[in-house]
């Protein structure tokens, strides 16, 4: 062979195996067809890809393998199961749903759903929700409200002992958007540290705008937090009707349009409740997939947060040692200094109570944190 001949072989071979090294590069920094560095080779997508690995929009969002979640119902195939779990890693401030449709990492194949659930815990909903849950071996995310959290922290940790992701919702579901940057602050902290002291460990640094009300400066400032800011696709709509039916056809109507999404429904809504078994039902005859989220890292809390927010929860305690369950509110006020330093709101005393009214009647709570701006609890629970 020629000398010639030789070096163009080997410029060819050199120039062929530059082309791969690119190639695999590209793949790397856009985090395609690439398992995540925690996850062992082999790890599939649950989306009928033989071979491949899951979708994923970077090395911050990412299939892994949890066998002990997506092979939990592998013995019955009438569930639905959950196909594949997702890994966030919400450092750099992720943000999805439609709202935020320009920076949007799309993560969800057609015919995958995520399941979130907003505003508890309230035991008399959570509770049937995550049995719901369990019988189709389903995994979900729950924005827990701080202070639901402080006054029921048994059904909260009892979420995160069923094998759900709990992300936060604010202290007291204000809307950040109309706060200003001291409230705005301490209403987004104390939300967590509430949560986090209900839980008794860290939580997801996932959070969700009360209202989806945002504002640029609201959405920086979480972001910096190191939170993933979660819209939707699918709103069940459940708030505005207590008929299980009318929440399946949202649901199912929002799907046929969208084809897959990030899905809204409320866990203190009877609706929500008395719906969930036969959307699950539905959705697995239609073909739907689940895929449940989790964080790469915990959320990190805030000292002077986490103060007030044991305090409060030292404080639903001893009350509820004393007083029955039927008589205690549903929420729990501030304990601790406001962002002007007033003085602490004093627990409700549990013979001030009034008397409990009929089960189909809730008796309406006698202390609020801000009676006059925090109408959210009132209809939510029927007070209004």
């Amino acid at each position: 062979m020629s000398a010639s001949r030789c070096t163009w072989l080997a410029l060819a071979f050199a120039a062929v195996a530059g082309a791969m090294l690119v190639s695999g590069n590209v793949r790397a920094e856009t985090g395609f067809d690439v398992p995540h560095p925690h996850a062992p080779h082999g790890t599939h997508d649950g989306g009928g890809h033989d071979g491949g690995y899951a979708l994923s929009v970077g090395p911050a969002v990412a299939t892994v393998d949890r066998p002990d979640i997506t092979s939990g119902c592998h013995a019955r195939p009438d569930a639905l199961g959950t196909s594949r779990v997702v890994e966030i890693d919400a450092t750099g401030g992720l943000e999805f749903g439609e709202q935020y449709l320009k920076d949007e990492p799309k993560f969800l194949e057609p015919g995958e759903v995520v399941l979130t659930f907003d505003d508890g815990p309230s035991r008399r909903y959570t509770v049937p929700i995550l049995n719901a849950l369990d019988a189709d071996c389903v995994k979900a995310t729950f924005f827990s409200v701080g202070r639901m959290a402080i006054s029921d922290p048994a059904t909260l940790r009892e979420v995160v002992r069923r094998g759900h992701t709990v992300g936060t919702h604010t202290w007291s579901h204000k809307n950040l958007a109309s706060l200003g940057d001291a409230a705005m602050k301490r209403e987004f902290e104390l939300g967590l540290s509430a949560v986090a002291a209900a839980v008794g460990g860290p939580v997801a640094p996932f959070f969700r705008f009360p209202y989806l009300g945002h504002s640029k400066a609201t959405r920086d400032y979480i972001k910096s937090r190191g939170f993933g800011i979660f819209g939707i696709h699918v709103d069940s709509k459940d708030f505005r009707t207590k008929s299980p039916g009318i929440v399946l056809r949202n649901v199912l109507a929002q799907l046929d349009r969208t084809k897959k999404g990030i899905l809204l429904f409320h866990d203190i809504q009877p609706s929500t409740a008395g719906a969930l078994a036969s959307l699950l039902a539905e959705l697995k005859a239609r073909g739907y997939r689940v895929v449940h989220i989790e964080s790469a890292h915990p959320a990190i809390t805030l000292p002077e947060y986490d103060a007030i927010a044991e305090k409060a929860l030292a404080s639903k305690s001893a009350a509820a040692a004393k007083a029955p369950l039927a008589d205690r509110a549903a929420t729990w006020p501030i304990s601790g200094p406001d962002e002007h330093g007033s003085a602490p709101h004093p627990a409700p005393s549990a013979r001030a109570s009034k008397p409990a009214a009929p089960a189909s009647h809730p008796a309406k709570p006698h202390d609020w944190a801000n009676p006059g701006n925090d109408p959210w609890q009132l209809r939510s629970f029927g007070w209004d």
